[in-house]
């Protein structure tokens, strides 16, 4: 056996092509930070077991029980989720590189001397830790655990992996202030690969984590005695085995990289664990800990552990994710390789092992002080950020709406109840996924009809580049400040329980009466006709992928639409189909806002930690995405996603979150989007322009100040009472970014080469080693964009999906590719070109050189079919060149103007789908069609009859799709056949006459 490294103990242990491969064991004891518990240690972890140490095991011997078909493999083990929320009291992780305690702190980037002192520097730090404000506790688990910080080290050679090491950090079970690190080498160079249950054992023996107080005491360093458990009955056996289990929470960042490394299929009953494993938030994790059970060679010790997976990836805010910028935040400094050694990690191990050493298990050392300094010590983190913030929202709204528990909480503030509660109020082929999936109904039939109008009336955000061109005057980019909160908490709850549906609007005309404030709780499918002189008209239309701004609904037959909205209309004339208002919920005579009172809770918690622990702290920035997740988390699944089911082996519903409302996520985008659509009107009335509107903000020739002085129609005074609320300050606006140039290219795509100003690439990835928004990053887009002559070639490097890493068939390694494409960065045409208006101006380029870009201003489409055949032109010029100039786009312009229009091939066909679409839509009610004692098959059937054309299963199910709506031809068209299909009673069945076209 080689000698140890200084400062480390070493031993080996045998594992993989049946126990024959060596692996060497470094462990490292050394002391912690003074304050590396977040929240101290939880209450279950504080007493010592009086059992002492024992010898390490040499090896990890025999079969798995992984046992794939088992569904009961993801349940909780016995004893593992406590009753309370277990927290201790100390203040939050290492402060020593806080920003208010920086200048009493050294830290050094460069390597620590192996056998030196603390992992990181222990300084005062606020009484009061994060881990005691109401919305962090409401966010965290409160779950005492086994927090296993985990990282490693890989050198890619002729397109394979070589693992060169394992690195483990766990503070010692029994003394909190001592850090155990532990790294697992495989033969140098070898590409071996160790089996995750024999590497976590390592740590469980290394680091003596059997002496937890969260583990059974009849579980020692070799496991468990046969005779603790054993019985004939497989099941029992395995069921008493899971209770004697050492609990591991094991983190790691970016796990698509760390959690892909280790040994699978290496016999039969091996555990695979990426199949247990599920992508949420850029990192992989578990939604359910996982068991991994195994005996040693005779059978006579088993080893049991529960496993649960942690990505920071998923915990952490944007712009604080890289482990440089976690291991500041946490007081332990990331630190570096020198020059030339990053991609040959298998010399520098060979050459430099002490400070590889170093490098490695730093990282894993970070991941769990992050860890640590959110969440607390020793506590189990929530799946993911948003997923926790969701959890805050239930905490919050259960104590407003005067619910006693989740279930409770979801009737009144969604309509939701379990499958066996309530009625069968939706067919199964029509339940949403967002409830389907997590086994929960509609509370009755009005609960139904309104989830799923408002699900066909979420749209996604306003996106637009109504001005494209080469701008050289000032320019502002304006932000709605907090956007998203800010309309969140304008949404009055619904009264579920009392009957969801106050009114039905049928086949009328909608007046100011119908919908008198903009926010109304009301939702219809309308048609529509905007005056001439409206800029941007406010009803969107889902085609194409995208949300479009027609100036009628002329050529289909509506839109779904909610209040907001339709309260803005702007003089335009808007028929409803069918419509529902909402019945309010009130408490104490005024409108109920659940929504509003836990994003407060979240943002006063925000603003007590940025006075604890500095603005821009981890702390803070936790809680600001926080809130910023909430419309997220209301949203999910209401826009059907699907996702990759790892141990399904297939793509499935994403399923709704413990907050999923299509009303609430309806009515909060809708705001939004009213609120900007209102203000570039209002722009535009009094002589100013909008170049580009993104999501929650928009670029104007305005300044913010005569921004802020717009009245929105009445809607600033909406908006401004919510900041007050949420925030004490009324302001709705600010700004973002200024320019004195602005090369506007399409939506989401514009340049300045002020440093100061916008840079949004449209999805153009810059190379490797570009900084983002640094000049050279302007000036690359800006050449691309008005040197271009077609398709901006565009290649660039990816890794695989989670798919790709987790399937069992053709299963790939974390080994990244080169995808070769081409980009094209023309306008996107969702607004009409006014010809007449086109300037060449010319764009000064970083050479001295100009090249021209056409410059103009755009109205919208008076019908959305002719926005598709004018994209649809634009894309088949792309193929071979490009619209930047004036000549280009008079031929594009040439071509539009002269082409065909749309054609029915089969305008029977044409008429039937739509029939089918306005019925699964839910705009107009066929009895045969709703008779839910026929089968689909059967009401196909019938539908074949009127010989119109055959309808599939597929088209059945698709008919109901959001964006299926514009497709649909508009509701007169539709008869003679849609007037007899609704007035024939189901059973009745067409004859010669029903038949005929008159």
């Amino acid at each position: 056996m080689s000698a140890a490294p200084p400062g480390w103990e070493r031993h080996e242990i045998t594992d993989g092509s049946r126990y024959g491969i060596v692996f060497e064991v470094l462990t490292r004891r050394r002391a912690r930070a003074a304050a590396s518990g977040g929240s101290g240690t939880p209450a279950a972890a504080s007493q010592p077991r009086a059992i002492g140490s024992q010898n390490l095991v040499a090896g990890c011997d025999t079969s798995e029980l992984s046992h794939n078909s088992d569904p009961s493999e993801t349940t909780v083990s016995p004893g593992q989720e406590a009753n309370g929320r277990a927290r201790s009291e100390r203040p939050m992780g290492s402060p020593a590189l806080r920003p208010c305690d920086r200048a009493a702190a050294t830290g050094s980037s460069s390597p620590a001397s192996p056998a030196s002192g603390a992992v990181g520097a222990g300084v005062s730090v606020p009484a009061t830790a994060f881990g005691d404000l109401p919305s962090v506790k409401a966010m965290g688990t409160g779950r005492a655990g086994i927090v296993v910080g985990f990282d490693t080290e890989f050198t890619t050679v002729d397109g394979a992996r070589i693992i060169d090491s394992y690195q483990f950090a766990v503070p010692d079970p029994l003394d909190p202030s001592v850090m155990v690190e532990v790294v697992i080498l495989p033969p140098l160079g070898s590409g071996a690969r160790i089996s995750l249950h024999t590497a976590l054992w390592t740590v469980v023996v290394a680091a003596e984590l059997w002496q937890s107080p969260l583990v059974p005491d009849e579980v020692g360093p070799r496991g468990v005695a046969r005779g603790a458990f054993w019985s004939d009955d497989w099941v029992e056996r395995r069921e008493a085995l899971a209770k004697l289990r050492v609990p591991i929470v094991l983190a790691c960042h970016y796990g698509s990289a760390d959690l892909t490394t280790f040994r699978t299929g290496g016999h039969a009953r091996e555990l695979d664990a990426l199949v247990r494993l599920t992508s949420a938030a850029g990192g992989l994790v578990t939604l359910l800990p996982f068991r991994s059970q195994r005996g040693n060679e005779n059978g006579h010790w088993w080893q049991s552990l529960s496993v649960t997976v942690r990505d920071t990836m998923s915990q952490t805010p944007a712009g604080k994710k890289s482990l440089a910028v976690l291991g500041e935040a946490c007081g332990v400094p990331k630190l570096d390789v020198p020059e030339g050694w990053i991609s040959r990690m298998t010399d520098y191990r060979r050459e430099h092992l002490l400070e590889f050493l170093e490098y490695g298990v730093n990282d894993a050392v970070i991941v769990l002080g992050t860890l640590t300094r959110q969440w607390g010590d020793g506590v189990v983190p929530p799946i993911t950020l948003s997923g926790g913030a969701a959890a805050a929202l239930v905490d919050s709204g259960s104590a407003y709406l005067g619910a006693s528990s989740p279930s409770e909480f979801r009737r009144k503030f969604a309509g939701l109840v379990d499958e066996d509660e309530g009625v069968e109020a939706v067919e199964e082929g029509d339940r949403l996924s967002y409830y389907a999936k997590r086994g929960r109904n509609p509370l009755d039939g009005a609960a139904a009809q309104l989830s799923s109008a408002f699900a066909r009336a979420y749209h996604g955000g306003l996106n637009s580049c109504p001005m494209p061109g080469f701008y050289p005057l000032p320019t502002v980019d304006i932000d709605a400040q907090n956007a998203y909160p800010t309309a969140m908490a304008l949404v009055r709850d619904l009264d579920w329980e009392a009957g969801a549906i106050g009114e039905v609007v049928h086949e009328r005309s909608l007046t100011i009466n119908d919908v008198p404030t903009a926010t109304t709780p009301f939702v219809g499918f309308v048609s529509f006709t905007f005056p001439a002189e409206v800029t941007h008209p406010c009803l969107p239309i889902v085609a194409d992928g995208t949300l479009v701004y027609p100036r009628t609904s002329e050529g289909v037959a509506g839109t779904w639409v909610c209040g907001p909205e339709l309260w803005l209309t702007l003089g335009a004339e808007v028929h409803c189909q069918i419509g529902y208002l909402g019945r309010e919920l009130r408490q104490d005579g005024e409108p109920s806002l659940s929504l509003r009172h836990g994003v407060k809770h979240l943002i006063d918690d925000r603003n007590a930690a940025k006075a604890l622990f500095g603005k821009g702290s981890l702390e803070e920035q936790t809680l600001k995405t926080g809130v910023n997740s909430i419309y997220g988390k209301t949203a999910q699944d209401v826009a059907e996603q699907r996702s990759w089911d790892a141990r399904a082996q297939e793509m499935d519903n994403v399923g709704g979150s413990a907050v999923s409302s299509p009303y609430h996520a309806a009515m909060t985008t809708s705001l939004v989007r009213a609120q900007l659509l209102a203000t570039m009107n209002q722009l535009v009335e009094r002589g100013g322009h909008v170049y580009s509107v993104t999501t929650d903000g928009f670029i104007t020739d305005f300044t913010v100040d005569e921004v802020a002085a717009l009245d929105l129609y009445g809607l600033d005074e909406v908006l401004s009472e919510s900041r007050s609320a949420l925030t004490g300050d009324p302001g709705i606006w600010e700004a973002k970014h200024a320019q004195n140039d602005l090369v506007n290219f399409t939506t989401r795509g514009n340049v300045s080469l002020d440093l100061g100003g916008v840079c949004a690439h449209n999805g153009l990835k810059a190379p490797k080693g570009i900084v983002p928004d640094s000049i050279e990053d302007r000036e690359l887009l800006l050449v691309s964009v008005v040197t271009r002559e077609g398709r901006v070639p565009n290649g660039y490097t990816s890794f695989p999906s989670f798919q790709e890493l987790s399937r069992t068939e053709d299963r790939k390694d974390f080994i990244p590719s080169r995808v070769e494409r081409s980009v094209s960065l023309d306008y996107d045409l969702k607004r009409k070109p006014v010809m007449s208006s086109m300037n060449p101006e010319m764009v000064p380029l970083p050479d001295g050189s100009t090249e021209e870009m056409a410059t103009f201003t755009t109205e919208p489409w008076e019908r959305v079919e002719d926005c598709l055949r004018a994209r649809q032109i634009a894309r088949e010029m792309a193929q071979t060149g490009c619209l930047r100039t004036i000549a280009e786009w008079r031929d594009w312009d040439l071509k539009y103007t002269h082409g065909k229009g749309r054609r029915l091939v089969t305008p029977q066909r044409t008429v039937l789908m739509s029939i089918v679409m306005a019925h699964r839509q839910g705009v107009v009610v066929i009895p045969t069609l709703a008779d839910r004692s026929l089968s689909i098959a059967e009401r196909l059937a019938w539908l074949d009859e009127w010989g119109l054309g055959t309808v599939s299963r597929g088209d059945w199910d698709n008919a109901r799709r959001p964006e299926r709506a514009s497709q649909m031809l508009p509701i007169d068209v539709l008869d003679p056949y849609l007037a007899r299909m609704a007035s024939m009673p189901s059973g009745d069945h067409p004859t010669d006459a029903d038949r005929l076209p008159y």
